[in-house]
């Protein structure tokens, strides 16, 4: 630790923080030591187990928790929710709506003109203290989203002239799903418009999890920019690997599925596939883990499945150990893209490819989907129903021959997506930007 330079990194999200947010951190916790740095982790406490996003806001924590190891170092700050958030937390959804929803509107506008709108403010206090205590780390990482905390970064380095780097997990006022409808929609707009451009002249420079993401963030912000991908821990899978595949051949989409992926495209395909071996449809089969978790995308999925439903399953959201057992012995993880937006890197990406598994891109998204799988000696794209059946023929017949275990993933082309791979991007990053 006395040989490995100290940096300060800012992340609303972190483990024992259950979201997958938490992960893109933690590697950088666990990993930067090998390339000569130690971080310093300020989060909130995650004491509480996060089931759904309203258990973000209760209160978590009563000190300060310091956690230090060898390859880095962890402040745990008490959470404290405000007025809303208390509100929320006492009396439910049904109450006192109209109230909330004023303090909320009070909370999106004050969060740009004073830090204390920002219910883990606690965070900015002690880094600005940590920092005067510490003259010797001259550089901040902060990750968000919430975007709130990009205002920390900002008046850090305008403190104390250190050196900080914005990473975006999501983008900002570059989303293309951004729907500020309405006069408060719009001024609203206006308000996160200025506070990105603001906070950003100050930021060394900007990080985001693909290339797409990266260039349209940068340019908006005028800013140079970055791409750090989220990757995977090869531990998370190892007990995964090679497993018996099922007896079927088994096509999985893992996860929910969301109105503005187009999974008709695939179902085309799939369907054409199976009414080709009608004989073998005992031997052929679809399944959807957690898809029933939006009841509307599962209906669609079954009327779009009508007639079909013999090699189709669907099942409300299953644990973690056992989605990744079913992925693993498939013999197909699907991804799909989502209509007119590119540069999305589900985390499905990372997963399917830690698992080593044929994947097949239906439909492709032109951008970080197809460049990442058409690299992925295992990975296919189809941009339309028949190269989907196509496809599906190909690895059937491999199936049909026995062959199918012979199929193994590039190690090479895999290990740049690992997440001690990522770190060493980081690093590469902070060196340039000292």
């Amino acid at each position: 630790m006395a040989d490995l330079k100290r940096i300060l990194i800012l992340s609303y999200f972190f483990p024992p923080c259950n979201l997958t947010a938490a992960q893109r951190t933690r590697g950088w916790a666990e990993y930067l030591h090998q390339f000569g740095y130690y971080p310093i982790i300020i989060t909130r406490n995650w004491e509480n187990t996060i089931h759904g996003p309203d258990d973000m806001h209760h209160d978590s924590g009563k000190e300060i928790i310091h956690e230090v190891y060898d390859t880095h170092a962890v402040y745990y700050l008490p959470f404290r929710g405000n007025l809303r958030d208390r509100l929320y937390s006492k009396y439910g959804k049904n109450q006192f709506n109209t109230v909330r929803k004023a303090l909320s509107l009070m909370e999106l506008v004050g969060h740009h003109f004073h830090t204390g709108f920002i219910p883990f403010a606690n965070m900015h206090s002690f880094a600005d203290q940590y920092l005067s205590n510490n003259p010797d780390i001259g550089q901040v990482i902060v990750s968000g989203n919430p975007f709130e905390i990009f205002r920390f970064g900002y008046l850090l380095q305008k403190k104390h002239g250190i050196s900080w780097i914005a990473d975006y997990r999501d983008d900002w006022n570059t989303s293309e799903v951004n729907d500020s409808r309405g006069f408060i929609g719009r001024f609203l707009k206006k308000l996160e418009e200025r506070s990105e451009r603001k906070y950003m002249h100050t930021a060394s420079c900007i990080t985001s999890i693909s290339p797409y993401y990266a260039q349209k963030i940068g340019a908006f912000n005028s800013r140079p920019a970055e791409v750090v991908l989220n990757g995977f821990f090869p531990e998370d899978y190892r007990n995964y690997q090679h497993l018996p595949l099922f007896d079927a051949f088994t096509v999985v989409y893992n996860g929910m599925l969301y109105p503005s992926q187009e999974i008709e495209v695939f179902l085309d395909g799939f369907k054409s596939f199976v009414n080709k071996h009608a004989n073998d449809r005992a031997r052929i089969r679809l399944r959807f883990p957690g898809i029933l978790f939006l009841k509307e995308v599962a209906a669609r999925v079954a009327s779009l499945m009508k007639g079909y439903e013999d090699v189709l399953e669907m099942t409300p959201r299953v644990p973690r150990e056992q989605v990744l057992e079913i992925q693993a012995k498939a013999h197909v993880l699907l991804m799909v893209s989502h209509r007119e937006a590119k540069g999305i890197p589900s985390s499905k990406i990372y997963e399917y490819i830690g698992l080593g598994k044929p994947v097949l891109v239906c439909p492709t998204d032109g951008d970080i989907l197809e460049e990442t799988f058409s690299g992925y000696n295992l990975g296919k794209i189809a941009g339309n129903a028949a190269e989907a059946e196509a496809h599906l023929e190909s690895w059937f017949q491999r199936y049909a021959e026995g062959t199918y275990e012979g199929l193994r993933a590039d190690e090479a082309y895999v290990s740049q997506f690992t997440r001690d791979h990522q770190a060493g991007v980081v690093a590469g990053i902070l060196k340039r930007y000292t």
